[in-house]
């Protein structure tokens, strides 16, 4: 995710992300990049298993933010992070990259959550983590879509209301929605 010239850092492009690493001996890596929240770490996810489930063999590179680090304090978590990080050294010959997002990236993440309602929700470490991905997508958007970002939504789209009306013959209600 990190690499000026490395494929685009998108969960979402496929195509340019099947490149062969000579170090990885597994079949290619569904994405280029990830970034990983804590989350994984604390839930034991499947971070660091070689297994085709698993999110190591997932992409070849993985990217966080200092806070989540700073996030992961008890033992079992730490030792799975320590297990992540060598299986990441031995397949992809890489390191878990810390990246602190910028502060546009922070301010347009910010935004983007209040107009959705979801500011109030996010903890700090969240909104590193959503301005980092943003970071991400704007550096892969100038290396390879000639700097448009017209695959990412500027406003959100909002439900407004969930208006019920009767059953219908079915037994079944409609549900309608409004969307701004």
């Amino acid at each position: 995710m990190s690499s000026s010239t490395n494929p685009p850092p998108q969960a979402s492009t496929n195509s340019t992300m099947s490149g062969n690493n000579s170090n990885n001996q597994h079949s290619p890596s569904k994405y280029h990049a990830l970034i990983i929240d804590s989350g994984a770490i604390i839930k034991q996810t499947s971070l660091s298993s070689f297994n085709t489930n698993s999110l190591l063999t997932s992409a070849q590179h993985f990217v966080t933010v200092p806070a989540v680090l700073a996030e992961i304090r008890d033992p079992k978590s730490r030792k799975h992070l320590e297990e992540f990080q060598l299986r990441l050294e031995s397949l992809h010959d890489t390191k878990l990259e810390t990246r602190t997002p910028s502060q546009a990236a922070m301010a347009a993440m910010s935004e983007f959550a209040r107009k959705t309602g979801d500011y109030s929700q996010l903890s700090g470490v969240d909104l590193q983590v959503l301005a980092l991905l943003w970071d991400l997508e704007v550096e892969a958007a100038n290396l390879y879509n000639d700097g448009r970002l017209d695959h990412v939504r500027k406003e959100p789209k909002r439900v407004l209301g969930v208006n019920v009306k009767a059953l219908n013959g079915d037994g079944k209600r409609d549900v309608v929605r409004r969307e701004r």
